[in-house]
């Protein structure tokens, strides 16, 4: 068969097949159109038929691109196709070039978050989990829709419908989204950011700044309230943070894997500073976390969610409880600067607060203390138990450190 004939869907068709070599290895034909000379089918001993369409570039560069296959492409459409290929050619446009940027503005958020995690190894698995939950609660009818679709009107839109959920949990859901458009970005999935209208028309919303702390007099109401949330488990968590300084997304995280009861310990792993974090459980929650045991030692977490295999998610609810309670605003960072700002009442020395708190090491000369013993750290965080017991003079069913 002559191998440049006018194509036909019957002739192509027809074509035989050819045989492998004689030690099996494959073989192909490739026969050429006379209607359209740089179109041509390669026909392979697996049976396949595929159109190809060959042209020099403007530098001399022999290109072979593939059109598609017989007989899912017609050879009508295979002439068309080539056409359109050839003047892309002419014009300076590189097909293969073009059919790589396609694919990459095809991907959909949700690959491109999962994109934006795999290139960013040096991230840590809480920061990983934290963009897959954030961009879940705040975008989890985009993560199907390809990135190159969400316009700055789906953003304005967006934002002001989430703010009456909370005003920091949207600025931290839109910065996880602008980080993994930035990437995007990079690579070329997109040509421009669309978060950027926030910045442009100045609609991220302020931090408000509020106390610190919770005062010494107002600690009694605060314990109080705390009581009296529900479901009880939250009342743990709020102690913990309060009595070990822990910050609230720490707490939460926290895994029956990592507390040691027999020896009055905690043991975070890989906390916000990269490293990990061995703190004793002061006197005063023991009952406490072992009460809690006994109701969530099933689960992998101490505050394990309702209906999925994590752990629960920002208690927006119980600090609402807490805030119906006392009479100032209570937000949860405060429990926190209460446990430095008691440490250093009580002259802790500061190599010992960030000691206790997993603060970064500075380079002076008292840095010893990142190797302090356990015991002397154990006498500090109960030091500073008893100094809130102190001045709540507290009946609540907390360990009274004074009995």
């Amino acid at each position: 068969m002559d191998n440049r004939f006018n194509f036909t869907q019957l002739q192509i068709r027809s074509i035989p097949i050819p045989s492998p070599t004689d030690n099996g290895q494959p073989t192909r034909k490739t026969y050429y159109d006379q209607e359209q000379p740089k179109l041509n089918v390669r026909v392979a001993s697996s049976g396949s038929k595929i159109f190809y369409v060959i042209k020099k570039d403007a530098t001399g560069k022999t290109k072979f691109v593939r059109i598609g296959s017989f007989p899912e492409t017609s050879v009508s459409d295979a002439r068309e196709k080539a056409t359109e290929i050839l003047n892309a050619i002419n014009n300076g446009i590189d097909p293969t070039e073009e059919k790589r940027k396609q694919k990459a503005r095809s991907q959909s958020l949700q690959q491109l978050i999962d994109r934006y995690i795999e290139d960013h190894d040096d991230l840590k698995p809480r920061t990983k989990k934290d963009y897959q939950q954030k961009t879940q609660w705040g975008f989890s009818d985009w993560l199907a829709l390809p990135a190159c679709q969400i316009t700055e009107a789906m953003i304005l839109e967006r934002f002001k419908k989430l703010t009456p959920r909370g005003k920091t949990s949207t600025n931290d859901a839109f910065v996880r989204l602008r980080a993994i458009l930035n990437h995007a970005r990079v690579v070329k999935a997109i040509d421009h950011n669309p978060v950027t209208i926030l910045s442009d028309a100045r609609l991220w919303h302020k931090r408000v700044r509020r106390t610190k702390m919770i005062q010494s007099n107002q600690l009694a109401e605060w314990l109080d309230a705390v009581d009296t949330i529900t479901p009880e488990i939250h009342r743990t968590a709020f102690l913990l943070m309060l009595y070990m300084g822990y910050r609230i997304d720490e707490t939460y995280s926290l895994e029956w894997a990592e507390v040691d009861l027999a020896n009055y310990l905690i043991i975070q792993r890989d906390t916000k500073n990269g490293t990990d974090h061995e703190l004793p459980i002061p006197r005063v929650l023991i009952r406490e976390i072992s009460q809690l045991q006994a109701m969530t030692g099933h689960s992998k977490f101490l505050f394990p969610a309702k209906q999925r295999d994590s752990y629960h998610g920002y208690p927006k609810v119980q600090i609402k409880q807490i805030n119906d309670a006392v009479s100032f605003h209570f937000h949860p960072n405060m429990t926190r600067h209460t446990f430095t700002t008691i440490a250093e009442a009580i002259s802790i020395p500061k190599t010992m607060i960030d000691r206790l708190t997993n603060h970064t090491m500075t380079n002076d000369v008292t840095g010893g203390y990142i190797h302090t013993e356990m015991e002397t750290l154990r006498e500090a965080i109960n030091k500073i138990a008893a100094y809130i017991q102190a001045k709540t003079n507290q009946s609540h069913n907390v360990v009274n450190l004074f009995k």
